[in-house]
């Protein structure tokens, strides 16, 4: 039964709508799925389009140049909305507006969260930046004051209790979601379909890799694909095809895609429900980068076989997977090799425990109840 009188403010403070890639459906979706249990009021940038397909509300009045990350930016006309609307929790996306949110906490007196997409200092640590000490020290800060913390993985539950000396009880996993809560059918009837679209052989096993191609994690990963997985593939004489799917690959990279038998590049998908029905086995070869690889999450709610290497499994919890998710070390492409040719004749079974852990339904659920908790604490 939904709690009447249930309201939160989420601040956003970035475009987000329309999404266009994994991280714009990692803002929508959750709040899509919060909306349906109570009222979600987002306070975000205005290059965000309205959509009234979703079950959240839009306040796109945040600006969309740098000083929207100042501390407290907007807050007098934020604080007129929240009171406006009778807001009783507050729910930041990130900690950069955190400033802004425990401001709004303390003046309507309402508890507040954040989300950790990642541990933002290990993130900018593993990029090389210098200043990451100071990201760290903000970050332990104002998670030891948020009424909640919301980490998509657990391992990053782990490093703030351990790390940070965040209070455990505060600390929530509460991973990124699949909007499917089945395993899908039509996989023949996909794959005979994008074959006539992309003059593909149907009758080989696809393998895929997709995602933003602009960003260098995933251009990292997919130089392994060609220079490390494709030459071990080849001397096994095993037939596949290789898919790599998204927008902005560099010039250099599509040229020698191009050149290299077995691989293709997509482009920009418009349709991944077809293409995701459609392929086999998802590559997930990625070292780089901090939190849940989203595209993993969602390749298991396809039923889809994701060979990973350990870096790239960051967030999942294989207990759940099944034999759907295969795991090797780092750099270690003999074995990471080997979990395709096995995975080539298996046929996947993704168990009905995924389905309850990262249906974002039930993990929604799980942060309306611990929202609502607290909002009960501080009546």
């Amino acid at each position: 039964m939904i709690k009447a009188g249930t309201k939160v403010l989420s601040i956003v403070p970035y475009r987000f709508l329309p999404p266009s890639s994994g991280g714009h459906l990692g803002i929508a979706m959750p709040h899509q799925y919060l909306g349906m249990h109570c009222e979600d009021h987002i306070v975000c940038t205005n290059d965000n389009i309205p959509d009234k397909t979703y079950s959240f509300h839009l306040h796109p009045i945040l600006k969309t140049g740098i000083t929207r990350y100042l501390p407290l930016y907007k807050l007098k006309q934020i604080t007129q909305l929240a009171r406006k609307l009778e807001i009783n929790a507050i729910y930041c996306d990130h900690p950069y507006m955190a400033s802004t949110a425990i401001a709004l906490s303390k003046k309507l007196k309402a508890p507040w969260f954040m989300r950790s997409h990642n541990i933002e200092s290990e993130r900018f640590k593993t990029y090389g930046k210098k200043w990451w000490p100071i990201m760290a020290y903000y970050e332990a800060a104002i998670m030891r004051k948020a009424d909640g913390i919301f980490f998509v993985a657990s391992e990053d539950l782990k490093w703030a209790i351990d790390k940070y000396k965040v209070n455990a009880a505060k600390c929530h996993f509460i991973p990124y979601g699949t909007t499917l809560d089945t395993p899908p059918t039509g996989h023949p009837e996909a794959k005979k379909k994008v074959a006539a679209q992309l003059d593909l052989n149907e009758n080989i096993p696809w393998l895929y890799f997709l995602g933003a191609m602009d960003f260098y994690p995933n251009t990292h990963a997919l130089s392994f694909i060609l220079d490390e997985i494709m030459p071990r593939l080849n001397k096994g004489n095993i037939k596949y095809q290789v898919l790599i799917a998204g927008k902005g690959l560099p010039d250099d990279l599509k040229t020698k895609i191009s050149n290299t038998p077995n691989i293709k590049y997509t482009g920009f998908i418009p349709d991944l429900d077809d293409f995701l029905k459609a392929c086999d086995i998802m590559l997930n070869p990625v070292l780089l980068g901090g939190g849940i690889k989203t595209k993993a999450v969602e390749a298991l709610g396809y039923n889809k076989i994701v060979v990973s290497s350990f870096s790239g499994a960051a967030g999942l919890l294989p207990e759940v997977c099944g034999a759907n998710l295969l795991i090797s070390n780092d750099n270690d492409w003999d074995a990471f090799t080997s979990h395709i040719i096995t995975s080539i004749d298996q046929t996947p079974l993704i168990p009905d425990s995924f389905y309850n852990t990262y249906y974002w339904g039930k993990v929604m659920k799980k942060v309306y109840d611990i929202i609502n908790v607290a909002i009960a604490k501080s009546s």
